[in-house]
């Protein structure tokens, strides 16, 4: 299982809110696991089994 960091730019900017819970709520919806979220930056940090890296882009 390897880790990985998805930034996330543009969150949270223009009036569109996304609080921190849902979005690794969303993370993990995908399969991903031991998701957290860094401050509200839109920063999240996962694992994954996936070998298939184009397909985390």
């Amino acid at each position: 299982m390897r880790q990985y960091i998805a930034f996330l730019r543009g969150i949270n900017v223009g009036g569109h809110r996304v609080k921190m819970n849902r979005l690794g709520e969303l993370f993990e919806e995908l399969g991903l696991s031991n998701v957290s979220t860094f401050i509200a930056s839109g920063n999240v940090i996962f694992w994954t089994d996936s070998e298939d890296v184009e397909a985390l882009r």
